[in-house]
């Protein structure tokens, strides 16, 4: 069951989520298989990997909340035509069919960002500044679901929610399978 984790370098910051909720860490053989997935293209792993998922929606801060919709992160058009795929789209789809609640492909990204991956949290925001837009409209009033594989900083995560709130959301919580 995911642990409540809260980030002291998050103090006094202004959040578009509700929260990030993570199953596990990002280390030892879950990193690895979140690797495999990803880089490898090892698509057998969605089972299992969805499944992880759906174990942090047991965490209290989100247990039991009714979700709208569910909002997978987009990748840009390059990197998604070079992956052949987007994680996060598969784990949105396979939590969907467990709730029984519709994927939206909400977002879209506007350009090609650098891998958010060794930047610090400042040059995390800067390299995302602009980087999403609205590409389907969202019910209005909406409490949403994002899904992503992982969070570190969660600025990509709230990037996003910023955009969902400006087209009225209610709510926007977040679930991710690890943070680093």
């Amino acid at each position: 069951m995911a642990g409540i984790f809260l980030c002291p370098n998050c103090d006094g910051r202004r959040w578009h989520l509700s929260v990030i909720v993570a199953a596990c860490r990002y280390e030892g053989i879950v990193r690895e298989l979140i690797q495999r997935f990803k880089y490898g293209r090892d698509q057998s792993l969605i089972c299992l990997l969805g499944d992880l998922l759906v174990t942090a929606l047991e965490d209290p801060r989100i247990k039991g909340k009714e979700f709208d919709v569910i909002v997978p992160v987009p990748l840009h058009s390059l990197r998604e035509r070079e992956r052949e795929f987007n994680q996060s789209e598969l784990l949105a789809s396979r939590l969907a069919k467990k709730l029984g609640i519709p994927v939206i492909r909400a977002l879209k990204r506007t350009r090609a960002t650098a891998p958010q991956a060794g930047f610090d949290r400042t040059r995390r925001m800067e390299n995302l500044e602009g980087a999403f837009a609205l590409k389907r409209a969202i019910p209005s009033d909406a409490t949403i679901l994002l899904v992503d594989d992982v969070t570190t900083t969660g600025t990509t995560l709230d990037a996003c929610a910023a955009i969902l709130r400006e087209e009225g959301a209610s709510e926007v919580c977040a679930v991710t399978i690890a943070r680093g």
